[in-house]
């Protein structure tokens, strides 16, 4: 009886290792970075309505796309920053082949006055439970 409770807490102690060791895993293959992005004044609500249209499509229909975050700056509202999170380099070159981001990226060209792609690495990436609703 007391090696079988020493194998069921041995074995519990491994699932509960490989399982974070593969989460651990999952996050360093994922793809991060930050888009900076500056608008022509003439477009900024037209922008805004379709970069807001695009991320809502992509991360409800597409499983690889984790987070499209859109922000402004309040003071030079042109200039717009995205922090995009993929599951992978795969799930991010599929996203640049669909449909809502082809519609997107040929509808601002004339739009978009400069584009920057920063890669990043996470250092702490936290969001309330409720706010994933």
């Amino acid at each position: 009886m007391k090696i079988l409770k020493s194998v069921i807490i041995a074995a519990t102690i491994l699932v509960f290792t490989f399982s974070q060791t593969e989460a651990i895993a999952q996050q360093n293959n994922r793809k991060v970075r930050i888009a900076n992005i500056e608008i022509d004044s003439a477009y900024i609500k037209e922008y805004n309505v379709a970069l807001a249209e695009h991320a809502k499509v992509a991360v409800q229909m597409e499983p690889g796309v984790l987070a499209l975050q859109a922000v402004y700056d309040k003071a030079h509202p042109t200039k717009v920053t995205v922090f995009e999170v993929y599951a992978s380099e795969q799930a991010y070159q599929q996203h640049l082949k669909t449909p809502h981001f082809l519609k997107y990226k040929n509808g601002t060209l004339k739009m978009v006055k400069s584009l920057k792609l920063v890669e990043v690495a996470p250092i702490a990436i936290e969001i309330k439970p409720e706010l994933m609703n």
